[in-house]
């Protein structure tokens, strides 16, 4: 069974970690509370996590590395505003490391592995129904390293979602959207499906097609909002 702690997300100071506080505001950035080109003020971030400012600074350090925030030299630490370009770029390596992930996973699968996989989207469905949208973020986390993970290449995977990370600050409208959630949804169970049918070919297009209203959805915003 997968275990998701489902309190609220809490916006009093909390004595957190570095991991933590990344954690934290990726999630804001994610579930749309942090916006992009939004300043991110250390003062602010050390009150609200009621730790030192290193700490602040190494998780701002973190942030930036996979991709989350910029900082920019004497203005600060900002969410990242990926420019259409970037985006194109971005998706176009997760489409050849995902369509390669789906590649390589071995039909037939492992009944355990299957099982793991429907297990989490059970859960996935529930909180898509209930609109929980801290719940859709973590089990979609969930369910895309447990898919790929099925590749048994542990470097593959790791890459997979090194740049899947990457794209959390642009999936930010379509994971409150809830069209796009139901989507997502039914996409996971024919991914379930097409593994359980052996069918490769439709395993494949389903990985590709997955990731792209999420980025037709952020440049037709960033056109509106930054043109």
């Amino acid at each position: 069974m997968i275990e998701l702690e489902t309190r609220e997300h809490e916006q009093q100071a909390l004595p957190l970690g570095v991991d933590d506080i990344v954690a934290a505001v990726e999630e804001d950035i994610v579930l749309g509370r942090l916006h992009p080109k939004e300043r991110l003020v250390e003062e602010d971030l050390i009150e609200r996590f009621d730790c030192k400012r290193h700490i602040v600074r190494q998780a701002l350090f973190q942030l930036e590395g996979i991709g989350l925030i910029e900082r920019i030299k004497n203005r600060g630490a900002f969410v990242k505003a990926y420019s259409p370009k970037e985006v194109e770029d971005l998706y176009a390596i997760r489409e050849i490391l995902e369509l390669a992930g789906a590649s390589s996973i071995p039909l037939p699968a492992p009944p355990k592995m299957i099982e793991e996989l429907e297990d989490i989207h059970r859960h996935y469905t529930d909180a898509v129904e209930h609109q929980d949208l801290r719940g859709v973020f973590r089990l979609n986390i969930a369910f895309h390293r447990a898919l790929f993970s099925l590749t048994g290449n542990a470097l593959l995977s790791e890459t997979i979602n090194e740049f899947a990370q990457k794209a959390h600050g642009i999936r930010f409208i379509a994971i409150t959207d809830t069209k796009s959630l139901m989507r997502a949804r039914d996409d996971h169970q024919a991914m379930i499906d097409a593994i359980k049918q052996q069918d490769r070919a439709r395993l494949c297009e389903l990985c590709r097609d997955h990731i792209l209203p999420s980025k037709e959805i952020y440049i037709d915003l960033y056109r509106k909002r930054f043109k």
